[in-house]
């Protein structure tokens, strides 16, 4: 993957190094040390609907959770990285495994058509431009089999970054909820380094039907605080204040601009 910058084009593998597949910049990461997957994960193989006889591939297999619960449900896996530390930590996640992983573009991805049954793309789409987002959609679309599944997921919510947020930061400090403020700030200005094209549900439900997709479902999680167990959300306090809150920021159709997990299933024609 490549970045251009006033002319001058960057190769931005070397900041998908260990160091940011074993942080918290990438999901799951306090469930992954602990040998366990993230909820979100997990909703992403129940998704996915591994067993024997299907065969799965995770476009963007980042530490390899994913295929590693969908292999132990006896699926044939697959998995496509460009990262070479992704793949290594991978590689050793799922040894003893019989693996198909690949050092490979999502934009050109080394299978024929036709080749699986399901396909992930978790935390990806943002992480591209949208030229290569619409090739890597493409590519996903072709090595799907007829009536295969696509399942993507995606965060941050553009609308609620650009619109939302900077309207909720100052009613937060005033309810005490300065360090939860702090820490937002905090991995948004981190993730920008890695994130060049943030999705909004609109955006994305056109992108997938321009793929060729069809049978598009797409929708933005109303568990906006994502149950208070994620490493951004886990602190704030179990008060009725907060959980009131949650719900209302969740409801139709605030979550539009106040939920930040975009979700969509979309089916190979």
């Amino acid at each position: 993957m490549t970045v251009s910058v006033r002319g001058r084009v960057f190769d931005t593998r070397p900041l998908y190094d260990h160091r940011y597949f074993l942080s918290d910049l990438c999901e799951g990461f306090d469930e992954f040390r602990h040998g366990s997957v993230s909820t979100l994960k997990a909703r992403q193989v129940a998704m996915l609907d591994p067993r024997p006889g299907r065969s799965i591939l995770d476009a963007g297999c980042g530490r390899g959770e994913v295929l590693l619960a969908c292999a132990r449900s006896g699926a044939s896996v697959a998995g496509a990285d460009f990262s070479g530390a992704a793949l290594e930590i991978t590689g050793e996640l799922l040894s003893g495994y019989d693996t198909d992983l690949r050092e490979a573009r999502r934009t050109a991805l080394p299978w024929p058509d036709d080749t699986f049954d399901a396909v992930l793309s978790g935390d990806v789409i943002e992480h591209l431009h949208p030229p290569e987002a619409d090739a890597m959609l493409r590519e996903l679309r072709r090595v799907l089999r007829p009536g295969g599944r696509l399942v993507l997921h995606t965060a941050p919510n553009r609308l609620f970054l650009e619109l939302t947020w900077p309207l909720a930061r100052r009613p937060m400090r005033v309810a005490g909820l300065g360090a939860t403020v702090a820490r937002l700030d905090e991995w948004i200005a981190a993730s920008k380094v890695y994130h060049l094209n943030e999705q909004h549900l609109p955006g994305l439900r056109r992108s997938l039907y321009r793929a060729g997709f069809g049978d598009v479902h797409a929708w933005i999680d109303r568990d906006v605080l994502r149950s208070r167990g994620h490493h951004l959300t886990a602190e704030l306090p179990d008060a009725p204040l907060v959980r009131a809150a949650g719900r209302i920021a969740g409801s139709r159709p605030l979550r539009l601009l106040a939920g930040n997990d975009l979700w969509a299933i979309a089916h190979a024609q």
